[in-house]
């Protein structure tokens, strides 16, 4: 059986105990996602440098899309790979 995906979301900015700092939230995100076996967050979450370290259980969307999926306005799918728009 597939574990249910878990939304993790942390407010930014300054002055939040976690989240004030990009990737300061991240040995959270990897717990949650070695729990849940699928995650689902945004890129605030994690700083660039560990977009390709990230767990292979940790996906990331935009905030629009996050909320959309949040309301069940939209479904989201796996991708192995994200298109290079410099080829378009």
């Amino acid at each position: 059986m597939e574990n249910s995906p878990t939304i993790f979301i942390i407010p930014t900015g300054i002055g939040c105990e976690v989240g004030g700092f990009a990737g300061d939230a991240l040995p959270t995100a990897k717990l949650l996602a070695s729990a849940s076996g699928c995650l689902i967050t945004h890129p605030n979450v994690m700083n660039g440098g560990t977009f390709s370290e990230k767990d292979k259980n940790i996906f990331y969307v935009e905030g629009y899309s996050l909320d959309r999926l949040a309301k069940g306005e939209i479904a989201l799918k796996r991708v192995k790979q994200q298109k290079n728009w410099d080829n378009f």
